[in-house]
């Protein structure tokens, strides 16, 4: 889990650059289409699904990191911001096309004017787009596809998966990430085993306040355990993990978390 205004700003950074790289492909696609053809062509209608594609890529990047699809709250305000961006965008190319680019316009045949209709839809498809590539997301690591990253990644993604309310109140997630032989050591000293952490977690899971690693290292014990050193920023704790690969599928066998002296 990171800090929310530095999600926010990425992804409104990235789905921004995605958003103008496709518009420019759009644009010169529409230079060549018009010489075949007679009327005006609209800029804007021929780019009305770049929004729900931008939104597609963004919530499938992000969903890989952080499991973003299950909290509806964080996909509303993050697709508010991704569509102040694409207004922005939006206003800039339309200025640009009323007045520095009326010769080439009307040489050109190529308008970029848009409806209200079809500036109210954007939003709803920048929702639609970040829902959607998270579900897709879900799908594709559920066959393992994205075990293809690299184990760092994937480690660090499992990692921020436990620190997520909606994956520490579900016992059947919670039973895919932690192995059979799990033992916990907290931070107060105590030993707690694997059927403890399942009895424990989902009804602490809605309270559990955010959590941000930092200072994340990994080191490989063999070819089927690695250990991952982090700290946690908000309760100054130094963490450390062992994740055990059995059957093509990582799960944590040993966690310990220790408070970093003052």
């Amino acid at each position: 889990m990171l800090d929310l205004k530095i999600v926010y700003f990425q992804g409104v950074t990235k789905f921004i650059a995605s958003y103008v790289f496709m518009l420019v492909v759009i644009f010169n696609f529409n230079l060549m289409v018009i010489q075949f053809v007679d009327g005006p062509v609209s800029f804007w209608k021929s780019a009305w699904p770049m929004g729900m594609v931008a939104g597609f890529l963004l919530g499938f990047k992000m969903n890989e990191k952080r499991q973003v699809r299950s909290n509806i709250g964080f996909l509303l305000q993050l697709a508010i911001l991704c569509f102040v961006g694409l207004l922005a965008v939006q206003g800039v190319i339309s200025y640009i096309g009323s007045s520095n680019l009326v010769e080439m316009k009307a040489a050109k045949n190529l308008t970029v004017d848009f409806d209200a209709i079809w500036l109210v839809s954007q939003f709803g498809l920048i929702l639609v787009g970040l829902w959607f590539g998270g579900w897709i997301n879900e799908k594709l690591e559920g066959v393992q596809l994205l075990d293809l990253l690299p184990y760092e990644a994937k480690l660090l993604t499992l990692e921020n998966q436990l620190l997520d309310p909606s994956v520490r109140g579900s016992l059947q997630q919670l039973e895919l990430l932690l192995h059979e032989d799990f033992i916990e050591i907290g931070a107060s000293g105590r030993t707690y085993d694997r059927a403890q952490v399942l009895d424990e977690l989902p009804s602490e899971a809605a309270d559990y306040p955010v959590r941000t690693i930092e200072n994340v290292c990994f080191r490989k014990l063999s070819e089927e355990l690695v250990q991952v050193f982090y700290s946690i920023a908000e309760n100054e704790t130094q963490r450390t993990s062992i994740w055990k690969l059995e059957g093509g599928q990582w799960s944590m066998i040993y966690h310990q978390g220790t408070r970093r002296a003052s």
